[in-house]
């Protein structure tokens, strides 16, 4: 009997301070703050992910590709890495963006329009803060920057970083907006118990319907999109704000752009008869963006100086089959050309439209430097066709093999 008692004393013992095979089967993994932002990502459904390497995004960005088993190119400037990220999601894909908080202010002209423009599918943008200025050129308080583009944000620590990167995509698409991620540095790398997994997200996908009032950003239809952005913000419903109506161009526009339109014209025919094989015709702030007016109604997006390519590139990475960016000579020079170089490094078969007519017409007619211009353009003659546009039958030829082809097309129109 003592034997006896002693094996089910020990018996005793062993089931209280030795887990048992279904315990040690649910025990939750350690794993760093870093990996479980990654294991975030691709159970939040983020399909489009852009990085720009600095110290803390590069852990975020390599923990992602390891979970998500996909291999993907670093982003050289975070401005492009956003406004791609933006037409991502509006074609409706679930899009994130990883900086450090020095490279969120380098992107802050895309960011503010990122917050007019509003989302579809949710967009998050991960920054790696570094509040100490431990591997920064200077101490920057991001969380004040953030907070003066109105932009929703909400800093992340180890213990939360999971459930809260799954949340801000919901949050993303639940208020039209999209959300900025504080998440430190020096935390990355601690350990923490990865929580419960969510569900992967499977949300069908399609492309939204278009809402040019809603997604123009350009002088004479700057009020509605903010009242909307500004509604979404307050919890209010948007829909009923009063939809403006647009003037009719070339009429209706300032004298000053009516013969730059009239000129434009031939092109914007041309595309009327394209429209539908092309899911995005992009613009930038530009005299060729009033072309989403009335009765061409043909730009369905448009955001900063330059950020036409960088929109349609997010489009296509988003499952958009084809999309086009339209910007003009001097904005092409100032700004666009950075979204031409990643367009090319990411392989995204885009179109662009490149109105040459050597003059910055929005801004008073300020002369082209055309050697610079030219020189931008070398470098990419294997992706280079040319038309004047005296010549219309070239013009349809040269935009519709454009459109059929499977790369990516740059198409400049020289004017007189």
């Amino acid at each position: 009997m003592h034997f006896r008692g002693s094996r089910i004393f020990l018996a005793l013992i062993l089931l209280f301070f030795i887990p048992s095979a279904a315990t040690a089967q649910t025990a939750r993994p350690q794993v760093t703050m870093a990996e479980a932002a990654g294991q975030a990502l691709v159970d939040a459904g983020a399909a489009v992910v852009n990085c720009v390497p600095a110290t803390g995004a590069v852990a975020l960005y390599e923990a992602w590709m390891a979970a998500a088993k996909n291999e993907r190119p670093y982003h050289y400037h975070e401005e492009v890495a956003l406004g791609m990220a933006m037409g991502a999601s509006l074609a409706g894909r679930r899009s994130a963006v990883i900086v450090k908080s020095h490279g969120l202010a380098k992107a802050g002209n895309a960011l503010i329009d990122a917050w007019t423009l509003g989302t579809e599918g949710g967009l998050v943008i991960l920054v790696a803060a570094d509040k100490e200025g431990k591997s920064s050129d200077s101490i920057f308080d991001v969380d004040l920057f953030v907070s003066g583009t109105r932009v929703p944000f909400q800093r992340l620590g180890p213990g939360d970083v999971y459930n809260g990167i799954v949340a801000a995509f919901d949050r993303s698409e639940t208020i039209g907006l999209p959300v900025v991620l504080l998440l430190e540095d020096d935390d990355l790398a601690i350990s923490v118990t990865m929580p419960p997994r969510a569900a992967v997200s499977t949300r069908p996908w399609g492309i939204p319907q278009r809402d040019p009032l809603r997604h123009v950003l350009a002088p004479m239809n700057t009020k509605y999109p903010y009242q909307v952005a500004q509604a979404k913000l307050a919890g209010r419903d948007w829909k009923g704000i009063a939809r403006p109506i647009l003037p009719v161009i070339p009429e209706g526009v300032p004298p000053k752009f009516q013969a730059t339109i009239r000129s434009y014209m031939p092109v914007f025919d041309i595309f009327k008869e394209m429209r539908g094989k092309i899911d995005f015709i992009m613009g930038d702030t530009g005299t060729s963006t009033l072309f989403a007016f009335p009765p061409y109604s043909i730009i369905d997006a448009a955001t900063y100086y330059g950020g036409s390519i960088p929109l349609a590139a997010g489009a296509i990475q988003g499952g958009a089959r084809k999309a086009w960016a339209v910007t003009g000579d001097w904005s092409f020079t100032a700004a666009g050309h950075l979204g031409l170089h990643e367009a090319f490094h990411s392989g995204v078969p885009v179109k662009i439209l490149i109105l040459h007519n050597r003059v910055a017409v929005a801004t008073g007619g300020q002369a082209m430097d055309e050697e610079l211009f030219e020189r931008l353009l070398k470098s990419y003659p294997d992706f280079m066709r040319r038309v004047n546009i005296s010549n219309r039958t070239d013009l349809r030829a040269t935009l519709l093999a454009a459109q059929e082809s499977n790369r990516m097309e740059i198409v400049v129109v020289d004017f007189p």
